[in-house]
């Protein structure tokens, strides 16, 4: 019997100029930061989160596929539609992201 304990999970930081994206592992309901935070245009934070999860040997090769074909989707829609969709579209469209909205305070 497999039983899958381990999963990796995309987070992303949603601003009208950048986009965050890092990824966690999630084993039985905990959450673990396994890369930190890259923010695209500024970097090629696509490529950098493969270069961190190469590594990983215990994580399988389709879990790293997954994840960084999510993050690619990401990219790609928030380049599209960051001037013309919410980020509530983008979380219906993919509701397994977990997405966070910085709010800026005006003093």
């Amino acid at each position: 019997m497999n039983l899958k304990v381990s999963q990796l999970k995309l987070k992303i930081i949603w601003e009208k100029t950048y986009l965050g994206l890092a990824v966690d592992q999630v084993n039985l309901n905990q959450q673990y930061a396994t890369t930190p935070y890259y923010f695209w245009p500024k970097t090629e934070a696509w490529e950098q989160l493969k270069l961190e999860l190469e590594p990983k040997l215990w994580l399988s090769d389709e879990e790293k596929i997954k994840i960084l074909k999510l993050a690619g989707d990401s990219i790609d829609y928030w380049l599209s539609y960051r001037n013309t969709k919410t980020v509530n579209d983008f979380k219906r469209k993919y509701p397994i992201i977990e997405v966070l909205q910085l709010y800026h305070i005006g003093l």
